[in-house]
């Protein structure tokens, strides 16, 4: 028999409980509205459902008011929404990299299990994947800079490396040199905060992947938390079966549904980018996605 799938419909969202008795103490997981959920069956008491989901990567079961929730079937919205996903990148991205689109065309187990399974949380996780891998033709951060272009991001007053004008021509166009002092020990407020102590570790894990995973121990603790070794191995972030992993790992670590919930693109920029770099050209994407992925245009 198919499994039956539902969506929370009530804007309060909905919490799955250990019994079918509203109570402090039977509270579990509250799902924000449109989160999808299995129904595996009915329940001792009337209008209640025994149901399970994933939420923030992890699996829960336990019981929820079906009165809070529509039909979704298996093939119904989600699949919709996979489908314009893929859609929508091939059309806005004709360039993307092979194996960032071929992860995005088998990554529906991988959105389902980290809750992007709205329009509204997809166009946000986009339009940050778009903006920081350039439409999905970046696989690792380039540092090929001219001169000007170091002081305007990393000179004095505007980032923590505090490039001189007499130090940014001897960068110029050293991608390996620029790392480092901008990520790597040359930069010593910077460095421990990404976790590179060796040398070399500035331009081994400068930004890679769909989300540009930066530092030593951003891909350590991605690589635990993904069952892989990324710090070990950096090019499997890029990976087609790897790609989204990290990448979503890194939505779920920040809660970051929630504030696409909220439509908080401000708190979603500052958790991805670590500041504000490319805001505008963000909200510029995020509203071009959310009509596409919902179908209105």
């Amino acid at each position: 028999m198919a499994e039956e799938k539902f969506k929370v419909k009530n804007a309060g969202g909905m919490w799955v409980r250990s019994e079918p008795v509203v109570s402090e103490a039977t509270k579990k997981v509250l799902l924000p509205n449109g989160h999808l959920v299995t129904k595996l069956g009915d329940s001792p008491k009337p209008d209640w459902w025994k149901v399970k989901t994933k939420f923030e990567a992890a699996d829960v079961e336990g019981f929820s008011n079906k009165n809070l929730m529509v039909s979704a079937p298996a093939n119904g919205s989600a699949g919709d929404l996979m489908a314009r996903t893929i859609a929508v990148v091939e059309r806005l991205s004709p360039s993307a990299k092979p194996n960032y689109l071929e992860a995005i065309r088998r990554g529906a187990p991988l959105f389902e299990d980290h809750g992007i399974t709205t329009p509204l949380r997809m166009a946000h996780f986009l339009a940050q994947a778009m903006h920081e891998t350039g439409n999905f033709k970046i696989l690792r951060e380039s540092m090929d800079y001219r001169a000007p272009r170091i002081m305007e991001i990393f000179g004095v007053g505007i980032h923590s490396a505090r490039v001189t004008a007499a130090e940014a021509p001897t960068l110029a166009h050293n991608e390996r040199a620029l790392s480092e002092r901008v990520y790597g020990l040359g930069n010593p407020r910077k460095a421990p905060e990404l976790g590179n102590t060796k040398p070399g570790d500035g331009f081994a894990f400068r930004g890679n992947g769909v989300l540009q995973t930066t530092g030593r121990g951003a891909h350590r603790r991605m690589g635990e938390a993904c069952g892989l070794d990324f710090e070990g191995n950096p090019s499997l972030v890029t990976e087609t079966e790897h790609a989204l992993k990290p990448a979503l790992q890194e939505w779920t670590d920040g809660r970051l549904n929630v504030a696409a919930d909220a439509n908080d693109i401000r708190k979603i920029t500052k958790r991805i980018n670590g500041g504000f770099n490319g805001l505008d050209e963000r909200k510029a994407l995020f509203a071009k996605l959310l009509p596409l992925l919902k179908g209105d245009s």
